[in-house]
């Protein structure tokens, strides 16, 4: 890998964005999405200025570049097909920054030194530090569920749930010669972040807890036999109940959660977390049922819609409060039809699946199988939060994510070279 000025200079740059962007994410409203096209156009400079690598920029990607291409495709028809409707501008930014991002940063990823594009990780430690003292700070102040500027309760504990993960699998990769110190520190940042993330009440969230120690497992111990393995995933997955259950505050929303949701059967229409979940998952899925081709259209058109509802569907305070359906598949189908879904799937499962190869392929250095690991868990657990949650309501998470993964997969690309997994 050539070290000369020009390759120095878009090294420090991007590597130092990528690093950046989750901090931003849990520290600011707006510095996510800025900081995004400042990495988009580095990343069209170091295309211009750096040298491809021998096997090309985006060679092994052309599925994953269509599959990315199916949800601006889907974005455009449901569009079109209601006359460019007022909010358009803003579904099309939403698919663009996700097909650009992942396939624009690749491609310049893929020009840096796989060793160098570590580092990042030292962000997403960092964001764990900032948004775990956040919370607290809001818990012990208020007495009461922390709510943050930048995400509400559930989304601000998905993320930081998230980064806490992805510090804790980077023990795999040794980023300075202190290699203990180095990772004991990135233990204690991972116990911090997931206690920021109990602190938050986050429900949903735990839903990928057990996925999330599936990939440890396979991550840490696949060379261990198949009872250690099984031993060591129950051990871990009876840890993380352990903690979560020590929470009163925790245990008190499980059991409201109960009750709403039994409350629901008998009045439906009543304004509590659980009933307004369902009454958007009702009303998101009829709109589809409706229109399943092309949707009801992004935007005013389906909170004009979701109006049209008060009094049957849904209670005056979420027709009149809410223009989201708690949902990224729900309201992805509502929005843009079947063909819109399935660019939905396409965009978690399709990357998931290059890691998921590439995490159990036989022989791949430990290095490469965790970035990933890194990249599985983080395609997943967005796909799991996405359930209960729009985390791709705000144009700042898309793009983090699509950074993030497309990190991932220039970090983890040496493993797709060598062993043809990609």
């Amino acid at each position: 890998m050539t070290t000369n000025r020009p390759y120095c200079f878009f090294s420090i740059l991007l590597i130092g964005s990528i690093g950046l962007l989750p901090v931003l994410l849990v520290a600011t409203s707006q510095g996510g999405s800025a900081l995004f096209y400042v990495t988009l156009l580095l990343s069209v400079a170091a295309i211009s200025c750096l040298s491809a690598p021998p096997d090309g920029s985006l060679r092994g990607y052309r599925t994953l570049t269509i599959c990315l291409a199916v949800t601006l495709v889907a974005v455009l028809a449901s569009q079109a097909t209601h006359h460019f409707t007022s909010g358009s501008g803003s579904e099309f930014e939403r698919a663009g920054r996700l097909v650009l991002g992942v396939l624009v940063c690749l491609a310049a990823f893929r020009r840096l030194d796989a060793g160098h594009l570590r580092f990042p990780v030292l962000g997403f430690g960092a964001a764990s530090w900032i948004a775990t003292a956040t919370v607290a700070k809001l818990a012990w102040e208020t007495g009461r569920r922390p709510e943050t500027e930048e995400y509400n309760a559930v989304g601000y504990g998905n993320l930081l749930l998230l980064f806490g993960v992805l510090t804790l699998f980077s023990l795999g990769w040794r980023l300075t010669k202190y290699r203990r110190t180095e990772s004991v520190l990135k233990v204690i940042t991972a116990i911090a972040a997931f206690y920021g993330f109990v602190l938050t009440q986050t429900r949903t969230g735990w839903m990928a807890v057990p996925i999330f120690i599936l990939i440890g497992v396979g991550l840490f111990a696949h060379k261990a036999g198949r009872r250690k393995a099984i031993a060591i995933c129950f051990v871990a997955l009876t840890i993380a109940v352990g903690v979560g259950a020590s929470s009163s505050a925790l245990r008190h929303r499980v059991e409201m959660g109960v009750n709403e949701l039994r409350k629901c059967e008998i009045a439906p229409l009543t304004d509590s977390s659980m009933c307004i979940r369902l009454q958007l998952w009702g009303t998101a899925w009829r709109m589809f049922a409706e229109s399943p081709v092309f949707g009801v259209g992004g935007g005013k058109p389906f909170a004009g819609r979701l109006k049209a509802e008060e009094g049957r569907g849904v209670s005056h305070y979420v027709a009149q409060n809410f223009g989201e359906a708690h949902s990224d598949p729900l309201y992805t189908l509502a929005t843009t039809g079947i063909l819109g879904g399935i660019g939905l799937m396409l965009a978690y499962f399709a990357p998931a699946w290059i890691f998921f190869r590439r995490l159990t392929c036989e022989g791949i250095e430990q290095e490469y199988r965790t970035a990933a690991a890194m990249g599985l868990a983080f395609c997943l657990g967005f796909a799991v939060f996405g359930l209960t949650e729009l985390m791709f309501r705000g144009m700042r998470t898309v793009s983090f994510y699509a950074v993030s993964v497309a990190w991932l997969l220039a970090v983890s690309q040496a493993a797709g070279i060598r062993h043809r997994v990609d």
